[in-house]
């Protein structure tokens, strides 16, 4: 049996080559990877400006469902309150809208529109007529839009003040 000479690579040419193309691959890769999260971090985006938070609430459990809740605009500019949700239905009866700060349109849409830093008190009736009252302690969700499309969303305990 006849063998035939193979010409192969050097090892420490083929070492050098494979070193060669794993630092090109590494390259490229830090070069995606930095543009992309250049273009993440300085593209910017536009800061959410509308941001409420709940200062206080007050749920009285049982009966009519009382739920009197004060928001603060902790935002950098004016918010206007749209829709006011409970537990994902369309709160129907807004008794009072107060703005100790803030400017209390009605008690309907739109309840009211907040500068930074002011409040607004809303007072509604959770349970209408025919409806089963809450029970105390349970949780219940609060869900604010504004007008330009914010959400604040907060939890409530019913019979409890917060």
């Amino acid at each position: 049996m006849k063998t035939t000479a193979r010409k192969a690579v050097d090892p420490i040419i083929a070492t050098l080559l494979l070193i060669a193309i794993a630092v090109a691959a590494g390259i490229i890769v830090y070069v995606y990877v930095n543009s992309l999260a250049g273009g993440l971090t300085q593209g910017g985006g536009q800061q959410v400006s509308d941001q409420l938070q709940l200062d206080a609430y007050n749920y009285v459990a049982g009966g009519s469902g009382s739920l009197t809740i004060t928001v603060r605009n902790v935002g950098s500019s004016s918010v206007q309150v749209n829709s006011i949700f409970f537990d994902g239905t369309l709160a129907g009866t807004i008794n009072s809208v107060a703005g100790s700060t803030c400017t209390a349109t009605s008690t309907s849409s739109p309840y009211g529109t907040c500068a930074p830093s002011q409040t607004l008190t809303i007072k509604m009736t959770t349970n209408p007529v025919g409806v089963q009252a809450a029970a105390a302690s349970t949780s219940h969700t609060i869900k604010i839009l504004t007008a330009t499309g914010g959400t604040a969303t907060f939890t409530v305990v019913a019979g409890r003040t917060g």
